[in-house]
This record gives structure tokens, C-alpha cells and sequence, in this order.
């Protein structure tokens, strides 16, 4: 029989260990150096593709040649701002948010251990969706865009790690895997998804993997 439910997974909250400090340090240096370049990255672009228009245009065109690159170094300079600065501006809260997990140094995880897993086919760019063979009998639904299938995922042995910052809130998750890669048992048609609730992420449902789509409530209409 299965347990009651759903419910959420069970997590702890830990220290990171000196391997996620060092890799969580390698992501930070490359969010500083991706943002100390985006304006150049920026102006680089816009200058390559400006001064080919400002050729074409002077080739081409009756006016003064000085005039002509007048007018495309001012839309250089008018791009490099407009999509640099946003771009800047992103990879600087990025880097700010890294940094702060840095200084806090904690996560809380998410294990699964699991031999069997069932795919539910996905639609319309919703994100990839799982159900794992989970404790006593039940189904854990692994949701979301990062969790597409890859060389080693599904996998038996896995942990999501969301990264805290200093006021205890997520600001990143990460996901590790440490087992083998799973082939789905089944995969469960679009035609039967749409029919259901599909659970929230690190939801456990009180049904076993082999009926989990009949556990599941019904679609609102």
C-alpha cells in the first residue's frame, strides 16, 4: 500500500563541502569576467556589424564619407549601450547572488536513490517531468527545464542542492549526479498527461510507480 499524500521530499540543510566551495568559486570568477567584458563584447559586435553597413552605405551612397561614419559611430555607440548595459547589469546580479551563496556557505539537499523512473512526455516547452520509484511505495516527481535527459540523467543516485544566501533564501540550484543512468520503465503518452494534475516539484505521491498517472487527480477543465 502507499503512504498518504502528496507531501514534499524530505531535505537537510547542510555546510557546502570543499568540492561545492571550490566549483561554486569557479562559477563566480567566470560571472566576473563575463561581466567585466559585456560592454566590449557588446561594442565589439556592433562595430563589426555597423562598419560593414558604413561600407555598403559609403559604396553606395552620394553623401560625404565623414557624415556616413558619423552616423553609424553614433549607432555603435547607441547599441553598445542599449543591449550592453542590460547584459552588464544581469551578469552583475548573477555574479552579486554567487557571491552571497559564497559568504553563506550552506544548501539544502535533495537525495534520491532510485532503480526505477517513469517518463512523462513532455508538451509545449513545459520542462521535462519525472516520477521515481521513492520510499514505501511511492512516486517522487522530479519537475522542471533543468532537468532534460542527458548522458547521465535519469539516474540512480542523485542530488539537487539548492544554494542558500546569507538571509536563507535559494538563490541557485545545482544538480549533482553520482549513480548510474536509468532508462525509463514507461513512458506515459501526452494524451494521458493532459488528463491529470501533474505534482510540483519534489512532490511525493502516495501511489506506486506502476499506477502513479491513475493516483494523480483529474485535470480542471
Amino acid at each position: 500500500m502507499g503512504s498518504s499524500g502528496p507531501f514534499v521530499a524530505d531535505a537537510i540543510e547542510r555546510a557546502l563541502t570543499a568540492d561545492e566551495r571550490a566549483q561554486l568559486s569557479a562559477r563566480l570568477a567566470v560571472a566576473g569576467a563575463g561581466r567585466r567584458t559585456a560592454l566590449a563584447r557588446t561594442a565589439l559586435s556592433s562595430l563589426l556589424v555597423c562598419g560593414l553597413l558604413a561600407i555598403i552605405t559609403i559604396a553606395f551612397s552620394h553623401s560625404a564619407w565623414w557624415i556616413i561614419l558619423l552616423f553609424w559611430s553614433a549607432l555603435v555607440i547607441v547599441f553598445t549601450l542599449w543591449l550592453g548595459m542590460p547584459m552588464h547589469r544581469m551578469m552583475r546580479e548573477h555574479e552579486s547572488t554567487l557571491s552571497d551563496a559564497l559568504l553563506a556557505s550552506r544548501a539544502r539537499v535533495w537525495r534520491v536513490q532510485s532503480d526505477r523512473v517513469v517518463e512523462f512526455e513532455e508538451e509545449e516547452d513545459e520542462g521535462a517531468c519525472y516520477a521515481f520509484d521513492y520510499r514505501n511505495q511511492t512516486s517522487l516527481f522530479v519537475v522542471g527545464q533543468q532537468f532534460y535527459e542527458d548522458d547521465d540523467f535519469p539516474n540512480s543516485d542523485f542530488s539537487i542542492l539548492d544554494l542558500l544566501g546569507t538571509h536563507g533564501r535559494t538563490v541557485d540550484s545545482v544538480l549533482v549526479k553520482a549513480g548510474r543512468k536509468l532508462l525509463p520503465a514507461r513512458v506515459v503518452p501526452a494524451e494521458v498527461k493532459r488528463l491529470v494534475q501533474i505534482p510540483d516539484h519534489l512532490t511525493v505521491v502516495g501511489a506506486p510507480l506502476d499506477r502513479v498517472e491513475a493516483a494523480l487527480p483529474r485535470a480542471r477543465s
